[in-house]
């Protein structure tokens, strides 16, 4: 009867899924996000502390300390809104799109340069400014009748290489 009750205990003592009620699997817990994602619908939610997987303690597996993130952050906000302003020189005049596609071009090699577990915030940041982080959307063109560099109409376009 005790194993019972301890099988019991542990069932309902286990979080689980607030959207779908699936049972938490410590497999699919994201140390960087800090969250667990449902095995079943693919939503994320809080786990608590109690829960969360046991990590080796190893001082040369330690990801960057927080002041040190920080600071990283910190210089890379800088540097992409010294990108920003530089692009938005460069396209002026033109479209929006054309300086999405300009600022993200410039900014991946910074952003690839980063410590992986600070890209996802990375990435965050440059959105603010403009920077597509949809792979389709930067390999898609700006369509027919629209300046493959300025993504203006052929009409009223003024790179000069449209009749």
């Amino acid at each position: 009867m005790d194993k019972l009750s301890d099988d019991l205990r542990a069932l309902f003592n286990t979080p689980i899924c607030p959207y779908c009620a699936t049972l938490y699997d410590p497999e699919h817990y994201d140390e960087v996000d800090e969250c667990a994602r449902c095995s079943n619908c693919g939503r994320t939610y809080q786990v608590a502390a109690e829960h969360r997987p046991q990590q080796a303690h190893t001082p040369q597996d330690d990801p960057l300390s927080a002041a040190a993130q920080s600071d990283n952050l910190a210089q890379f906000r800088e540097e992409a809104d010294r990108v920003s302003k530089a692009i938005m020189r460069q396209t002026a005049g033109g479209s929006y799109e054309m300086y999405e596609r300009w600022f993200t071009e410039a900014l991946e090699p910074t952003i690839d340069k980063l410590d992986p577990a600070l890209r996802s915030q990375a990435i965050a940041i440059a959105t603010e400014l403009g920077y597509i982080d949809d792979p389709e959307v930067m390999a898609a063109g700006f369509g027919p009748g629209l300046c493959s560099i300025s993504g203006i109409d052929e009409n009223y376009c003024h790179c000069g290489r449209h009749p």
